[in-house]
């Protein structure tokens, strides 16, 4: 499904966060100038959190949710669930500085990522887009990939 323009940004940053997901998980193949060692994979998780995810889920919690919500039940479901999943996403990412097994909590963070993203892309967006989509010009220029405002 093409996403609403107002909303790409988002998936932009998803395709980001999917990379990150792929990287962490337990067996993962090398990517080129990418950590391969656990302490390296947590050092660019924690960087990537900084710069990256802390700002992308601001953007859906402060911008895309509160645009969206007590207007679908199903969204609204849907937006609770993902919202649990930030918090159990950051809990994974603070546990990186003080866990017994870097690895264990890594993989578990990836595979977290990794379904939170399919979930929203394949699911909440589409819902989101299915049900708003003409309401979605009114959010145009309000949501900058994460990437994209890095370089500016």
């Amino acid at each position: 499904m093409k996403r609403h323009k107002s909303i790409i940004p988002l998936s932009h940053d998803h395709y980001h966060g999917l990379m990150l997901a792929q990287l962490i998980k337990k067996g993962a193949p090398k990517y080129e100038s990418l950590p391969t060692d656990l302490i390296g994979k947590a050092k660019h998780v924690k960087v990537s959190w900084e710069q990256e995810l802390k700002q992308h889920f601001d953007n859906e919690e402060q911008i895309l949710f509160p645009f969206v919500q007590g207007k679908n039940d199903e969204i609204d479901v849907l937006i609770e669930e993902v919202l649990v999943e930030h918090v159990k996403i950051k809990l994974l990412i603070d546990e990186l500085d003080s866990t017994d097994n870097l690895e264990s909590t890594l993989d578990n963070l990836g595979v977290l990522l990794e379904k939170h993203i399919r979930k929203e892309e394949r699911v909440l967006f589409a819902k989101i887009q299915d049900t708003f989509n003409l309401e979605l010009d009114e959010l145009e220029g309000k949501i900058i990939a994460v990437k994209d405002n890095c370089s500016t």
